[in-house]
């Protein structure tokens, strides 16, 4: 390979080195680097300053062979680094407009001549360089002292293409925790305290066990695969999850809860569009943003058994790939289940929000609990999860029913991949419901 190792670096940095990425790939990596140069003031050296970056752009546009995607991501570049040399400069308005543009598309301020500013202090970039592992030209030495927000980066680059927006929101989220603590801590040179200092700073923040847990299996997952992809050699972040404390919140109902509340919706389906919501929920285990979105066209009836269909059409979004599914309905009125399905469009036009708002304080009138007491909308849901394994269902059918990914987290946390058939599930929700 003839391109110089300087300029390879800013290949990489940019996602510049992959003629297979799509314009909307690398205007997303545009967004996240120039998120992080108004992130991190200071920004983090890898090898990586504002003017040899700015140099180094300027030259590949002009010596290296780029597709469409690459030349324009080469163009948006050059103006997130000349945004970015403003910011150090104490102008933020740059970063600001490329970031609410939305397609980081337009910047108020022209820059003529990116680098044109002064940039002789050498001020460093925040530029996480996303490797190519294939590359074998590329200098070791732009693997040390890798940031977890580096790593995540090109984590998220390989592996959040297919993820749900859901996914990714938490994942960004335990990212920014994270970094608040490890901050520019090289994950190439990281020992076990490093991770054990991590959680005892969460715990210290007072979060909550399974809150604590999340991140740490987020902490995991991502140095995992650094190890997995060679971007790094050991990953000391294992078997750091807290047991004492870390079970949900959030209870089931007692078997006379539930009578209560499917009496309730029973007598209640043709005045109070709460009832239909909680009956669902009951017959089901269904999140309540799954709930929320249900249209007339996912309540249907197939082979003789009514069904609700769970999916991601027409906007709809779901946790994850899992939550997709076909769920059988079970001790609701066929006479009600088709005026629900003759409805147009969505069954519940209330703001998420104020669906959610309005059934928890439904719930907690028709018991009399609390907020704060661990019993909620959601709690429906592991209900059922309780029951059916109480009912000895299997954890594969009991998985379908509830769109969860393992049977650890059907039955370990709510009470399950093996893929049930209809008749099954029939079968196993009649015994509880």
């Amino acid at each position: 390979m003839t391109t110089a190792k300087h300029l390879l670096s800013t290949l990489k940095a940019f996602h510049l080195d992959r003629p297979e990425a799509t314009w909307e790939e690398l205007r997303e990596h545009l967004r996240f680097i120039a998120e992080e140069a108004l992130g991190n003031p200071q920004g983090d050296a890898y090898g990586l300053v504002l003017d040899d970056v700015a140099q180094n752009l300027r030259e590949i546009a002009h010596s290296v062979p780029l597709g469409l995607p690459q030349a324009q991501a080469l163009t948006m570049a050059q103006r997130v680094v000349a945004a970015a040399e403003e910011r150090h400069a104490g102008n933020l308005k740059p970063l600001v407009d490329l970031l609410e543009s939305g397609k980081l598309g337009r910047i108020q301020n022209s820059f003529n001549e990116i680098g044109s500013t002064d940039s002789s202090a050498h001020k460093p970039l925040s530029v996480p360089i996303c490797m190519s592992l294939s590359d074998s030209n590329v200098d070791a030495q732009s693997t040390k002292g890798q940031t977890f927000s580096a790593l995540y980066a090109a984590f998220k680059a390989e592996r959040g293409g297919d993820k749900t927006p859901n996914t990714i929101k938490n994942w960004e989220s335990c990212t920014r925790v994270i970094t608040r603590h490890l901050g520019d801590a090289g994950m190439a040179t990281h020992t076990r305290a490093t991770f054990t200092g991590l959680r005892d700073a969460l715990l210290a923040d007072n979060r909550k066990p399974s809150s604590v847990n999340k991140i740490m299996t987020h902490a995991s997952m991502v140095i995992g695969w650094a190890v997995d992809t060679g971007l790094i050699d050991k990953n000391f972040s294992k078997n750091l999850m807290i047991s004492k404390g870390a079970e949900s919140e959030r209870t089931a109902f007692t078997q006379a809860q539930l009578a209560t509340l499917q009496g309730w919706a029973e007598t209640s389906l043709l005045d109070d569009w709460k009832a239909s919501a909680i009956a669902l929920a009951v017959a089901t285990g269904a999140r309540i943003g799954e709930i929320h979105q249900l249209t007339g066209a996912d309540i249907r009836e197939e082979g003789g058994q009514w069904i609700m269909d769970i999916n991601d059409n027409d906007g709809k979004t779901l946790k994850n790939s899992f939550s997709r599914r076909v769920v059988p309905l079970v001790g609701i009125p066929d006479v009600h289940l088709r005026m629900l399905a003759a409805t147009e469009g969505r069954l519940f036009g209330q703001s998420m929000s104020g669906f959610a708002q309005l059934l928890n304080q439904m719930i907690r009138d028709l018991l009399g609990v609390k907020t704060g007491e661990g019993q909620s909308f959601h709690s429906l849901r592991h209900s059922l999860a309780s029951d059916l394994k109480a009912a000895g269902v299997a954890v594969g059918i009991a998985q379908s029913i509830l769109g969860h990914s393992s049977g650890v987290i059907a039955y370990d946390t709510y009470g399950s991949n093996a893929a049930a058939s209809m008749d099954l599930m029939v079968k196993a929700l009649k015994l509880v419901r």
